[in-house]
């Protein structure tokens, strides 16, 4: 065929192309069970705002996120605390929301406090809940990983476990066959059943790159168990506990020396056991609670004594919750996002009335992938997600982070699973290890920039107060 030939039949199938694009219904056609599409003209000629890549790496975006969060006078606070991407987001702005949580964290010098942290399968393997844990104990004190379950299905990276025999196990969420018949599910919203025979345990914290460590070591160890129709007994570094039959929650607790890194657990009898903690007697602890395939909307589920229990008694002055990406690709129109946030609420009007001295923080989900007419795009919904959890949150009177728009918006996975080295999996849901951790950076100085303003508030009360009362005592 000749040149000339060639080229007309090539600009006549672009022509017939771009009269496609004009004619072609905008949503597509329906034939059979096949939905058909073609893109329009303008999306051909100027592709979307969506789709252009970004100006900054997702690492250089990090890495301004982080500079945006060291403030020191009141212009820089405000500034941060009111308008910064990767701010604390408090209901009608009060600022002034967490200060009993940050004057608990004041007092850790002699005393314990708990911040559980629960979400989905982004925080599996202790991702982002280590990071806000090494930030908070370097600065508050504190030691081990806090609150894990007795069979750990899957592991994490700052401790490994081990048992034998392995326990019956139950969970509040997650496929039918795991439920148990009643509602006693525990703290960390899964079961462990002791049937009258022996169980042997180990907890041995990992070393990570981390230089302070402080998770390795813990100088108690407590099992959390109850339900138990006869005595439960323990024996841990040489010491033995028992537990009476109630069907409450009981604690077995035992002092270790300073230095401990490893811990061997003997357990027998017939009961629950909902945790083991592994911390100390002053501090912080931050545990971590993943719920993997979890869309948040379970705790109800969970009897409201065993909460408050442990709410109560183990001092717990935060609870984050980080759900919504498991809902997202289910999501499809205003009515069934109003329902999920809906829900979403009555989840934490549940926490906090079991839990009504701890603060409550929601994270919303990250950015999320699927392929749009040939292109990893963000789901159509995310968006409208993300608005509808932050307007739950607040109107149940907790606060919000927004990891979303802390990733850089609409299409930022895809930059981010793009990036060197690799922030988020091939899935564009997952972050990577090292992603986790940028994020759980932003997140932990996010809310220590909120107690340092929290600090500044203070001294210039405790600095005001002194001056009226001199002013007083010189007239």
């Amino acid at each position: 065929m000749k040149a000339y030939k060639i080229l007309i039949f090539i600009f006549s199938v672009i022509a017939a192309l771009a009269v496609l694009c004009v004619v072609f219904p905008k949503d597509g056609i329906q034939v059979g069970p096949w939905h058909w599409e073609f893109p329009t003209l303008t999306e051909v000629l100027e592709p979307s705002d969506k789709q252009k890549q970004p100006e900054e790496s997702p690492e250089e975006l990090l890495a301004r996120r982080l500079s945006e969060t060291r403030v020191k006078e009141e212009s820089g606070y405000l500034k941060f605390l009111k308008s910064d991407p990767s701010r604390i987001q408090f209901p009608a702005d009060n600022l002034e929301a967490w200060d009993a949580f940050f004057a608990a964290l004041d007092s850790t010098g002699h005393s314990h406090m708990r911040i559980l942290h629960y979400g989905d399968s982004q925080l599996e393997g202790d991702r982002m809940t280590s990071t806000l844990r090494r930030y908070l104990q370097q600065k508050f004190g504190g030691t081990g990983v806090g609150l894990v379950p007795l069979h750990q299905t899957v592991g994490a990276f700052t401790i490994g476990q081990s048992i034998s025999p392995i326990p019956t196990r139950h969970l509040a969420y997650g496929p039918a066959d795991l439920r148990s018949t009643g509602n006693r599910y525990g703290v960390m919203a899964q079961v462990a059943h002791l049937g009258g025979g022996t169980i042997n345990a180990s907890f041995f914290p990992r070393s990570t790159k981390d230089s302070l460590d402080s998770h390795r070591y813990f100088t108690r160890l407590t099992v959390v168990a109850g339900n138990n129709g006869s005595t439960i007994n323990a024996h841990c570094a040489g010491q033995s506990r028992s537990l009476a039959p109630t069907q409450g929650v009981g604690r077995l607790r035992f002092t270790l020396p300073d230095s401990t890194t490893k811990a061997s657990l003997s357990l027998s009898g017939s009961g629950d056991v909902y945790g083991v903690m592994l911390d100390s007697e002053t501090g912080v602890a931050v545990d971590n609670i993943p719920m993997r395939g979890c869309s948040g909307t379970m705790f109800t589920n969970i009897n409201a004594a065993q909460l408050a229990d442990f709410y109560r008694n183990e001092n717990v002055r935060l609870i984050i919750l980080q759900y919504g990406g498991n809902s997202v690709p289910y999501l499809k129109g205003e009515k069934s996002i109003a329902t999920y946030a809906k829900q979403i609420a009555s989840q934490i009007k549940y926490i906090r009335t079991q839990a009504p001295q701890a603060a409550v923080l929601f994270i919303g989900p990250s950015d999320m992938s699927t392929r749009i007419k040939g292109k990893m795009q963000t789901y159509p919904f995310l968006p409208q997600v993300v608005a509808a959890l932050k307007q739950a949150a607040h109107s149940e009177g907790a606060a919000y982070w927004d990891m979303f728009e802390v990733m850089g918006g609409e299409n930022s996975m895809v930059q981010w699973v793009n990036a060197q080295p690799q922030l988020a999996g091939k899935d564009h849901i997952h972050f990577t290890r090292l992603g986790a951790e940028r994020v759980g950076e932003l997140l932990s100085r996010s809310i220590l920039n909120t107690y340092e303003y929290y600090k500044w508030r203070k001294a210039g009360s405790t600095a005001a107060a002194t001056d009226s009362t001199q002013t007083a005592n010189a007239q």
